[in-house]
């Protein structure tokens, strides 16, 4: 409400101008409330992150096995990223992403976080929502953290979120929320120990909520209630960095919300694992397309940015195996193979000036940071040393990408390295060579599905259709994008024939699945890829070798994984077995 002093002039005239004047703040004060306050300019910016969803586990690459046409109204309403690429795990991946930089410059480059382990991204590094933050946003992640715990400045909230809703290891169960360690204490054998790991922190306030229900429905509904509070009163980035579609725990792995709706629905599906792998998807699915109509039914989507992404391919066997696809790439979550490092992306804008396009110019996971905050109207040349590049004229009007090259990894204690320079990869090191999924992927239902249809008609699909100065995506279009966002290989019997213990050089534009060496025949192109990597390997931080810290044990927090260390000049403590605690 706006209120003025008036003194002098004519009665009528200042009742009749103060009459106005409150007219004005009312509307304005209506306009507040209902969500449509136009003062906001930067765009809101909403960052998806799916966890070890594989190539072929969405149906704008072709999939007519798995269901996701809320996913896929983005995809073909904005721009499909072909050649989006990340590291091979977890923690590398979201290292990258919220620091801009390869994630070998701060040592997080090799296995992700484990539950107990005093490790994280060093906190001289700026991450993405403090970069943000300066611009004028509002932050939060909702979900996975995964960055490092061990102390309360290394939790979302000392690094830049205004709110974090989630959990901070790489797992927990999609029900009960736990997760597990084994830590060894006092020269015994390690000891299995499961806590509790749902968190909901504001600011230096840490609370732990006991909250019943299915993962990923929890986190969406939070984030919906984010979105609603914020209400377009100032711009919003909102990270949602599911659980899904990682496996839970190794006692249940694929938990879904509803196991007979999923055996009823996927039938079709013989694999059972591949079947509540589905319904997982689905879930997830279900949550983009939520989080689309709740920023539309406010108002905010006509001024949005939603990025999707997973952050490695599936892990489709193996202890975190999940049934997950990255056919028909090569490879799978933890090689530097097709299928472990080239995800599923797109992004969807009214504000892109040409959408409904596949882009097959590279791109690496750092990106997003100088993208974004580009697009948010923040000047680069503020983010310091990064190694991504901005990608926002590439993807707002199909301008070249500045990006010619990247460096996929350098794991000094396991001897893998990789790196791309245009057409061509290197990789050395011996790594899983099996794209990973033996079940059928050609399992399909019975009855024929319009795949486009579906996802024009999905509640994301509805949403964007709301949009008055948006044209959406005909149906005809559409295909065309699916069709040509397949990856097509000329023999797949012998892609598993190469082995790469000691280098393979592939021609990904003309072999993406991987099949021919051709390194003995291009040492010319190998010197050069090599050469490209040398170049970055005197920048490498060497991984410490952390050992899990029996002070991390929940027991000390009534049952609840915490941040254990003190930070300095942190003076409050108790002192439990040794081991000095922060208070809560």
């Amino acid at each position: 409400m706006f209120l003025i002093s008036l003194t002098k002039g004519n009665q009528n005239g200042i009742e009749t101008y103060f009459h106005l004047v409150l007219l004005i703040g009312f509307a304005l004060d209506a306009m507040l409330v209902d969500g449509r306050n136009t003062n906001v300019t930067k765009p809101h910016i909403i960052l998806i992150v799916a966890d070890d969803l594989g190539w072929d586990d969405v149906g704008f690459h072709g999939s007519d096995q798995i269901q996701t046409p809320n996913i896929d109204a983005l995809a073909y309403n904005g721009v499909i990223l072909n050649r989006h690429y990340t590291l091979p795990v977890c923690t590398p991946s979201r290292t990258a992403l919220m620091t801009g930089r390869y994630p070998i410059r701060e040592g997080m480059q090799g296995v992700p976080l484990f539950t107990g382990e005093a490790r994280g991204v060093p906190l001289n590094v700026t991450l993405m929502p403090e970069h943000l933050k300066k611009l004028g946003y509002r932050t939060n992640l909702v979900g996975k953290w995964h960055l490092g715990y061990s102390s309360k400045k290394y939790t979302p909230t000392q690094r830049g979120f205004d709110y974090f809703y989630g959990y901070y290891n790489g797992l927990i169960n999609y029900y009960g929320h736990t997760t597990t360690s084994f830590l060894k204490e006092d020269g015994k054998r390690r000891r299995r120990i499961v806590g509790h790991d749902l968190h909901r922190d504001m600011g230096t306030s840490y609370k732990v909520p006991r909250e019943s229900g299915y993962f990923t429905d929890i986190i969406t509904t939070e984030a919906a209630n984010i979105i609603r509070d914020n209400a377009n009163r100032e711009p919003l980035f909102l990270e949602i960095s599911h659980l899904a579609v990682h496996i839970g725990s190794s006692e249940i792995p694929l938990e879904v919300a509803n196991l007979s709706e999923v055996n009823r629905t996927f039938s079709y599906i013989k694999d059972i694992k591949r079947r509540n792998f589905t319904g997982m998807v689905k879930a997830l699915d279900e949550s983009v397309g939520r989080i689309v109509e709740v920023l539309e039914e406010n108002q905010m989507l006509n001024n949005s940015i939603i990025v999707f992404i997973s952050d490695n391919g599936a892990p489709t066997s193996g202890k975190f195996g999940n049934s997950g696809s990255n056919y028909p790439l090569r490879g799978m979550k933890n090689s530097l193979f097709e299928g472990g490092v080239r995800s599923a992306a797109c992004i969807f804008s009214p504000l892109i000036n040409s959408p409904s396009r596949l882009s097959k110019q590279l791109m690496h996971i750092a990106d997003w940071l100088p993208t974004l905050y580009t697009a948010a109207g923040g000047n680069i040349d503020d983010l310091g040393e990064i190694d991504g590049v901005n990608q926002w004229p590439t993807i707002n009007s199909d301008s070249e990408s500045p990006r010619k090259a990247l460096l996929l990894n350098i794991n000094e204690k396991y001897g893998t390295e990789g790196a791309i320079i245009g057409n061509y990869k290197l990789i050395r090191g011996t790594m899983a060579s099996t794209d990973g999924y033996e079940g059928n992927i050609n399992d399909l239902p019975e009855v024929a599905v319009n795949r486009i249809e579906e996802a024009l008609s999905s509640d994301a699909g509805l949403s964007i259709m709301q949009l008055s100065e948006f044209t959406t995506v005909s149906e005809d279009v559409a295909w065309t994008l699916r069709e040509s966002a397949v990856v097509q290989c000329e023999s797949q019997d012998e892609k598993f024939h190469t082995r790469c213990s000691e280098i393979c050089l592939f021609n990904i534009e003309n072999d993406p699945c991987e099949i021919e060496n051709l390194a003995v025949g291009h040492p010319k192109i190998v010197s050069e890829l090599e050469a490209f990597i040398d170049e970055y390997r005197v920048d490498l931080v060497k991984q410490s070798d952390l050992k899990l810290d029996r002070c991390s044990n929940p027991e000390y927090f009534n049952g609840t994984f915490m941040p254990w260390k003190l930070d300095p000049g942190e003076k409050s403590h108790i002192s439990i077995d040794g081991c000095r605690h922060p208070v809560y």
